[in-house]
Order: C-alpha cells, then structure tokens, then sequence
C-alpha cells in the first residue's frame, strides 16, 4: 500500500574522501624531555660518565649542522660506553639509544662503529634504526613504566622523516620507495599508526586485496586510544568495511560470501563506536546491501540493535537509515522510533515525513498520522500520495472507534481527501536529494495528469535544519504531454541543506 522505498539516496562515490593519519610526518619534532612522568626512574646520572652524557645531550639536540651534531654524539656517546658505565647497564643502554636516535638524524641510518664511537670492530657497520630498537627494547622489557616516554624517542625526527618520506613518496605513485620508508619506520615504532597508513595504500595502489585490510586493520587497531584522530578513525574504518564490499562485488564464493560478511562486521564497528560520524549512514546503507545481496540479516539485525542503543546520538539520515532496515524486518514499533527520531533532528525533510506517516498507519496508530501527514504538505504540497494519507489516516481512525457518529465523520473525512488525491491534476515526486558538503542537489518528476500539455513552474525553498531558507530556486519543467512526465534537477552551490519546500502548484 505504501511505497517504503522512497527514501533519501546518496551519492554515487563509493568511497569517502580518506584523510591521512595525522601525526609525524615530517616537520620538526621536539626533542623528548630528559625525564618524563616520574613512574619512569631509570638512573642516567650516575655514574658520572653518564652525568656527562645527560648533560652533553643537549648539545647534539641543538646542533646547528650535522657535522656539529655528529660531534656531540660522538662525544656523548664516549662517556655512555666508558667503562665506569658498565655499572648502570640500563642508564647506559637507555642513552645510548637516545644519542644513536640523533646520530641517525644528523649522519644517515647506517654507520660505522667507528663514526659513532661504539666498541667493537670500529669498521663495521650498523643499521642504526635496528640497534636503536634493540635498545630501547631492552628498557622497555625491564621497566614498562617508560614506554610512553620511549615512545617519543622512537617517534622522533627519524621515524617522523620517514614516515614524511613515505607520504611524499606516495603521492609521487613511487610505491616501492614508499613501502620502503613505512617499513623502516616500523623498525623505530611499531606501535604508530602513520606506517601501516601508507602501507595499505600502497596496497591498494598495487591492487593487493589481502595487504590493504591487513594493514588498514592494523592501522585501525594502532589508533584505538588516539581520540585526536577519531575523525580518520572512523573514515578509515568506513572505508576498511567498504574495501571489503568492492572485493566481494568482484569475486565468487566463497569469497564472496566471505568478503560481505567483513564488510558488514566492519560497518557495524563504526555504528558502534562513532554513531554520529559522517560515515555512519554509509556503513548502515552498506549493511542494507549486503543483507539484500546476501541473504543474511544477522549484520542488519545488529545494526538495528546499535541503533536502538545509540539513537539519541545518531544524526538524522542514519536514523532513517535504520527505520528502513526496521521496516524491512516488520518491526514497525522500531520503525516509528527511528522515524520519528529523524524527523526531530531535521523537520525539514519530506522523506522522514512520509515514512513515519505511513509506519504509524501500519502500527494501526492513526491519529498520530495528521500532525505528520500536516507538516509533510507544508514541504511537499503537489503529491497526491501525501494528500492520500490524510484518507488512510482517517479510514484508521473510522476503523478504531465505536462511536457510530465519530465512524462516519471519520469515513466522510477519509472519502474528502481520496477524492482530492485523485482529483489533483500533478504530482510532483523526487528522485533524490544529495546533501554535500558545499553543494546540494535535488532530481525529481512532474506528471502532468490533466488531457492537455502543461508547462510547471516550481519555487524550491532550500532549507537548513532550523528551517531558515539558505537559497530559492525556481525551475520549469516541461511542456508535459498529457498523462506524461517531465524532469527536473536544481542544484545549488552551498551545502548544510536539511530540506526542501515549494509552493503548491496552481
């Protein structure tokens, strides 16, 4: 009876614009400072060997020319390896990687013992992001207190170049030179998300299915308590599930099969963990899709549930989003809810209206109907189907009362607004509605219903969502052929639109 497809579509990417991770990529890191939270008690004071080094190291921060710092390091770097160190093993340990982090920054990531002041075979060389790892590991293990203040040593300049490098490389297409520098950088940090970044697109630049989830995973999981990239948290989580829908779009079971079901755990991740994101409406839109092509309502059924349990924070397209998926599943009370929830947050749009109406109406709730149905014309005046409404609200109401008066004033009602539906000489009907950031678009039909060919003209009111107008644009559609249709398609260039409204046609 009444047409529960209708709904607001979206645009035709398939991708969301994917920001990079923010954080180290290049640019000057401040040094770390010498102590941090006083939980992290390594001793590098004593003995006085590494008193030297502790107070030298600013100088090797400071340096104004590599060959200025590669002095201090290796100045610095005598005093950590004399042998009065040998006392305090993880204070010497500890500033010696500190001082190898700076002689990478200021003399290259392979050295010789030699040019560092190391023991041992002084023309051997050494692969200085490995032993600075090694280094840091070791006072990692012994004291997991300090990793927050080494993981700013290994986050500094070093790993901050490479992961610029990486970056650089990849907008350059230099895929291999990319996948080189993020691989390095892991060496020094394992636990920053801006390497497995690159690496997954890299992937996706090479067009291998398995290393884009595997390191877009792990790039996910890396930025987990990293509440200043929530925002990229969650598009890059939107696109993970994404990836994994355009995989099982190409490929044939049972992968197929396999790659819709991630896709759909992954869209009800960022349901549940950022219900009020941008991506939000997406990932439930792509959950639809992979119940539809699938078969299997379990990912719709948790999203739903999500839903439920977030709606005060979901924005209005998501909550629609997921009456459709109510609706679908006959769970018309669920339904109402989420309707209704949408059209709260944003009154202005015809689509949430109509929904809600025609749930309301199933749920045998007909008088809540006409304020719905009331506030539907104020937006959309010339569609018979919303004047029919008032003829379903009313049958509901006629067939609800006992009263024997109030019955046939009701049915009389409900034969009124029939015949008005029927009588109406357009419709007017949208196709889509496109909210944008900086644009919006409206597409839609005029059916001339009347034995002579009309032209229409129709004055949109683009609205936000307090219903202030942000612009008016008029359209003329046709000469219609009688009984025919004509398109029509207004776009304006500013976004933040909620709705639109026109006045009735005459």
């Amino acid at each position: 009876m009444f047409d529960f497809t209708r709904f607001t579509k979206f645009s035709a990417a398939l991708l969301i614009a994917v920001p990079v991770v923010a954080g180290a990529q290049g640019g000057a890191a401040a040094a770390p400072a010498a102590t941090a939270a006083p939980a992290c008690d390594i001793e590098q004071m004593q003995p006085q060997p590494l008193a030297l080094a502790s107070i030298g190291r600013s100088k090797a921060v400071g340096a104004k020319t590599p060959e200025e710092g590669m002095k201090a390091v290796r100045d610095g770097l005598k005093n950590v390896f004399d042998k009065a160190s040998s006392q305090n093993t993880l204070g010497r340990d500890y500033l010696a990687a500190q001082y190898l982090m700076l002689a990478i920054e200021f003399g290259g990531e392979v050295q010789t013992r030699g040019n560092v002041n190391m023991p041992g075979d002084k023309a051997a060389s050494l692969d200085l992001l490995v032993v600075t790892d090694s280094l840091l590991t070791i006072v990692e293990t012994a004291k997991p207190m300090c990793k927050e203040e080494t993981g700013q040593w290994r986050e500094y300049k070093p790993f901050a170049g490479r992961i610029g490098a990486a970056y650089k490389a990849l907008q350059a297409n230099l895929l291999d030179s990319a996948e080189k520098s993020a691989t390095r950088a892991i060496i020094l940090s394992k636990d920053a998300p801006q390497p497995y970044d690159v690496l997954w697109r890299v992937m996706q630049a090479k067009n291998d299915e398995d290393g884009q989830i595997k390191y877009l995973n792990i790039a996910l999981e890396k930025l987990a308590s990293d509440t200043a990239n929530a925002k990229v948290r969650a598009n890059l989580m939107f696109n993970l599930g994404r990836i994994h829908q355009n995989f099982a779009e190409k490929a044939t079971e049972p992968r197929k099969a396999q790659m819709y079901k991630g896709a759909a755990d992954v869209y009800l991740r960022v349901i549940k963990e950022y219900p009020a994101a941008d991506e939000t409406p997406f990932a439930i839109n792509g959950i639809s899709v992979a119940w539809a092509l699938t078969k299997d309502s379990t990912a719709a059924l948790a999203a739903l549930g999500e839903c439920k349990a977030a709606t005060a924070r979901l924005g209005d397209i998501s909550a629609a989003q997921c009456g459709v998926i109510a609706t679908r599943m006959n769970k018309g009370a669920d339904a109402a809810e989420l309707f209704k929830t949408a059209s709260t947050a944003n009154p202005y749009s015809r689509d949430y209206l109509y929904n809600y109406a025609a749930t309301l109406f199933d749920l045998k709730r007909a008088q809540e109907m006409l304020p719905v149905v009331g506030r539907l014309l104020s937006l959309d005046p010339s569609n018979p189907e919303n004047i029919l409404l008032y003829a379903y609200a009313y049958r509901g109401m006629a067939d609800s009362t006992k009263d024997a008066a109030m019955k046939k004033a009701y049915t009389d009602s409900a034969v009124v607004y029939m015949a008005k539906s029927d009588a109406m000489l357009h419709k007017v009907s949208y196709e889509s509605f496109e909210r944008g950031t900086t644009s919006t678009i409206l597409s839609g039909r005029v059916e001339n219903r009347t034995k002579a060919a009309k032209t229409f003209t129709l004055e949109f009111e683009f609205l936000d969502k307090t219903g202030a107008v942000i612009e008016k644009k008029s359209v003329t559609v046709g000469p219609v052929a009688p009984a025919g249709e004509g398109t029509f398609n207004v776009e304006i260039a500013k976004g933040g639109a909620a709705g639109v409204r026109y006045a009735p046609i005459p």
